[in-house]
């Protein structure tokens, strides 16, 4: 199972996020879910550096095979160099959370399973 923890600060900032895990619908290769699971965290990532010029902000640690991502996590820091900048990160986090959350109900619906778990934790509360 994919399981997508989003961290969030009191004040509802996401700080960090993490991922990890295989769907287990198929082999790999041929795993939708993994595959759309995959698209939406490597689209965060790349719009993290682009839009809001994040450098070393997150780490993949991949199976021995280099073809899958069983972890992934992203760290956001506590100061941007501009308000914009941080305020794109966070309509970019939660429009992660809303792809992840979005796929979990269709793999639920379509499939009758929990391929994807979606959580939501306070900032530093373990999982």
């Amino acid at each position: 199972m994919i399981l997508a923890v989003f961290y969030k600060s009191a004040d509802g900032k996401i700080m960090q996020v993490e991922v990890s895990g295989h769907s287990g619908a198929d082999e790999a290769g041929k795993d939708l879910i993994c595959a759309a699971a995959s698209a939406i965290l490597y689209t965060a990532l790349g719009a993290l550096e682009d839009i809001c010029s994040l450098s070393d902000f997150y780490r993949i640690t991949e199976d021995a095979d280099g073809e899958s991502i069983p972890f992934s996590e992203i760290w956001i820091p506590e100061c941007f160099h501009s308000k914009e900048d941080e305020n794109a990160a966070q309509i970019i986090l939660r429009t992660m959370q809303i792809g992840y959350r979005q796929l979990e109900e269709t793999v639920k619906s379509d499939f009758d399973s929990c391929f994807i778990k979606v959580k939501e934790l306070q900032y530093n509360q373990e999982v």
